[in-house]
């Protein structure tokens, strides 16, 4: 069961380095990089999963957060109805893997990243996104914007947190080393597993983590919010 140091919560702010994008730039080169940052306000580190949200920047064996909609279209300053769309509109076939290991580790599609502590840091990471990508998804086409118009970009807040939920206190490099991610969730107080599937065996959850499996605490146990100023202006050149 969640303690009740789990009520800290994750702050995400957005930023670039690449205010500026130059549409005669070579298609495949990265033109604009979008960094998420997330800052906790508890004490102790705490590791989640991160795939399919804003802090999934590929490297792994899925698409990243930027095609599965972790932004939303960036939107023309003079003319709302003008969009780039980043995302691919619907959800990508993966097909069922009935055979995958309960070890979250192991599954080479997971992502998992560590926010420092309060005072200790942040967790950041850079989308690189090419004139390809920015436009691949797009009904507004590269030929279409002209130099010197502007779009702003956000976070999507439904992407803020990954779909699978999982996290725990302790970082990947400290107390988390070594231990296998298991699936489910703590038991809560009445002994039951949230996520436990219909018909799914109960785990020996004590003897599992004597073996050293970690499991995650309760998804909604950790709020995960944007800063206020969470947009971002771009501006496109010659």
């Amino acid at each position: 069961m969640a303690s009740v140091e789990a009520q800290a919560h994750i702050t995400v702010s957005l930023a670039t380095s690449t205010p500026r994008i130059s549409l005669s730039a070579e298609p495949r080169d990265p033109v604009l990089l979008l960094t998420v940052r997330a800052r906790c306000t508890a004490a102790r580190p705490l590791t989640l999963c991160t795939a399919n949200s804003v802090f999934d920047n590929g490297h792994h064996a899925r698409h990243d957060g930027v095609f599965l909609g972790a932004f939303l279209p960036l939107i023309s300053t003079s003319d709302p109805k003008r969009k780039i769309q980043l995302h691919f509109s619907g959800w990508p076939n993966y097909g069922s893997q009935p055979t995958a290991s309960n070890n979250l580790l192991e599954r080479d599609y997971l992502r998992f990243e560590t926010v420092p502590g309060k005072g200790e840091g942040e967790l950041s990471v850079t989308h690189e996104i090419s004139l390809k990508k920015l436009f691949s998804h797009s009904d507004l086409k590269l030929e279409n914007v002209k130099a010197g118009e502007k779009f702003t970009v956000r976070m999507s807040p439904k992407k803020l947190k990954s779909s699978w939920g999982w996290w725990s206190w302790g970082s990947l490099e400290g107390e988390l080393k070594g231990k296998k991610f298991a699936k489910w969730d703590h038991p809560d107080s009445h002994g039951n597993i949230e996520n436990l599937m219909p018909g799914e065996k109960m785990p020996d959850v004590k003897g599992m983590k004597r073996k050293g499996w970690v499991f995650s605490e309760a998804s909604d146990e950790l709020k995960v919010e944007a800063a206020e100023a969470d947009e971002v202006v771009l501006e496109f050149s010659g």
